[in-house]
């Protein structure tokens, strides 16, 4: 069970810009409620933020936050709370960070797959976001050509998550709105 105040007062320091005091107040959750996914989660989060706002790199070119940790405990918090979409989408969404492309795809068709398998659980946000990210990154890692083999490989999954994530239940359906007879 979370330890409603010490999360409170994490997430608070996230929303301060204290990435690194949040992650230390969740390291020390993590050490008190090690079956919690929250602390996990939290902490990669907190830890993805500094990352981004930071940089990585301190003054001898080493990485300040081992990028390798950060997706292994979304991976766990996804892991112990497999219904989670935020947390899986998070772990997700990390991996596009760490330019891990087809392990991301993999666990954002698992995210469509929980979609699929419950009324309640709506994933259509996540996966439009899943499309930004990704095409972003095809674009980046091909220098925006499309038209290399990387770039046509991962193209088709993004632009199927971005229907999925404007509502269609599949591509096919999105289809049929744009065939003129």
């Amino acid at each position: 069970m979370p330890d409603v105040d010490v999360l409170t007062q994490a997430a608070q320091s996230i929303t301060q810009g204290d990435f690194m005091g949040a992650m230390t107040i969740f390291e020390g959750h993590i050490g008190a409620s090690p079956d919690d996914p929250a602390g996990y989660h939290g902490w990669a989060e907190a830890a993805l933020f500094e990352v981004q706002e930071n940089g990585n790199m301190d003054e001898k070119g080493n990485d300040r936050i081992n990028e390798g940790q950060i997706a292994a405990y979304f991976r766990k918090a996804s892991g112990m709370e497999p219904g989670n979409a935020d947390y899986l989408a998070a772990y997700a969404n990390a991996l596009i960070e760490f330019d891990r492309i087809p392990m991301a795809i993999r666990q954002f068709k698992k995210l469509k797959d929980l979609g699929d398998a419950s009324d309640e659980v709506d994933v259509s946000f996540h996966l439009y976001e899943a499309a930004r990210l990704l095409i972003d990154a095809i674009d980046l890692k091909t220098n925006f050509d499309r038209s290399e083999a990387f770039a046509r490989q991962f193209l088709p999954v993004s632009v199927e998550f971005a229907l999925l994530g404007l509502g269609f239940t599949s591509a096919e359906e999105a289809l049929e709105y744009l065939q003129t007879e």
